[in-house]
């Protein structure tokens, strides 16, 4: 069995590559086995720092939409919410100058919901404003892409205020590593699909503090199909909890160990069980007759579970 270590640093990576999608590029032959063997990946280690922005380009957007009695439309207002890591009364403050002269936003810090009025200057021949979170919902309480209508009474939204966006993050391999029963997950939609992901780690890190983890188990150990014999070029995506990019990952450093072992064979399997037998009748031999007991027979009885390891998966 033999144990190759991979230790990747995202920060010297090529100038035209975007760090959440690594593209890894090995010596020819560096990572090759037999067609009597196979690999074992395991993710022995990852760190970061979490300085990633949870408010970016992918999720602060959303408009104003205006309707005639009739239900057309005649002005639509786009917003977008500022980038970076805004808690609820900066985003309160933010929409209230953004929707100025439409609608006025009151946040209610005990039930952590906004409270949206429309204005009661606007006129009353044009009496329906929507509002339509487009990308930006989680930060208004509100679901992503449905119209919401905004009355003089009030309407408080749907869900509380969720201003961490980024709450766990995923590894997902592609290129010249495919799993061998993978990974199946519905982290992107409704259903459970196959993803070649190899680490999921919760974000319980506070901000600008660093994220580590180490493997104290076998748990992330994968067995790869690779038809080429060897491993010259993959991919590596850091996405978040619903596998879309984080926008502002922070360099990173990650150790990877492909573990080669041989693929075992139905000739090997019976050739251990049959091993394993006789191993067990000196036990009992012993057992029986302990007058009989030599050196080996005794170091076997003694400690068994040293000397049955051998028969154990060596993965």
């Amino acid at each position: 069995m033999e144990r190759i270590n991979l230790y990747i640093n995202s920060k010297n990576r090529n100038q035209n590559e975007n760090i959440n999608s690594l593209k890894i590029n090995l010596p020819p032959g560096y990572i090759s086995c037999k067609n009597d063997e196979y690999f074992v990946l395991n993710v022995n280690s990852f760190n970061t720092f979490t300085t990633w922005n949870n408010c970016t380009t992918y999720n602060n957007k959303g408009k104003l939409i205006s309707r005639s009695i009739d239900g057309s439309i005649y002005q639509t207002l786009n917003f977008e919410l500022p980038l970076g890591n805004p808690n609820a009364m900066q985003i309160d403050r933010s929409l209230n100058f953004a929707l100025l002269g439409f609608v006025n936003i009151k946040y209610d810090s005990i039930s952590n919901k906004y409270i949206y009025y429309r204005d009661e200057s606007l006129s009353i021949l044009h009496h329906k404003i929507y509002l339509l979170p487009t990308t930006c919902g989680q930060f208004l309480g509100f679901d992503n892409n449905n119209e919401v209508e905004i009355t003089s009474f009030g309407v408080e939204s749907k869900y509380k205020i969720n201003v961490i966006t980024v709450k766990s993050l995923n590894i997902k391999v592609s290129g010249d590593i495919s799993l061998i029963n993978g990974t199946i997950d519905n982290f992107s939609s409704s259903n459970f699909t196959h993803n070649n992901i190899i680490f999921n780690y919760v974000v319980d890190t506070k901000f600008y503090k660093s994220l580590v983890y180490h493997s104290k188990d076998t748990s992330n150990n994968f067995v790869l199909h690779n038809s080429l014999g060897q491993i010259n070029n993959f991919t590596l995506d850091i996405l978040d909890q619903d596998l879309k990019p984080i926008e502002d990952m922070e360099d990173y450093i990650l150790h990877l160990q492909f573990i080669k072992t041989k693929k075992q064979t139905s000739e090997m399997i019976l050739f251990k069980m049959l091993e394993y037998v006789k191993d067990i009748f000196l036990l009992i031999g012993n057992f029986l007759y302990p007058s009989k007991t030599n050196e080996a027979i005794e170091y076997m009885y003694i400690t068994p579970p040293k000397f049955f390891a051998k028969y154990k998966n060596p993965i």
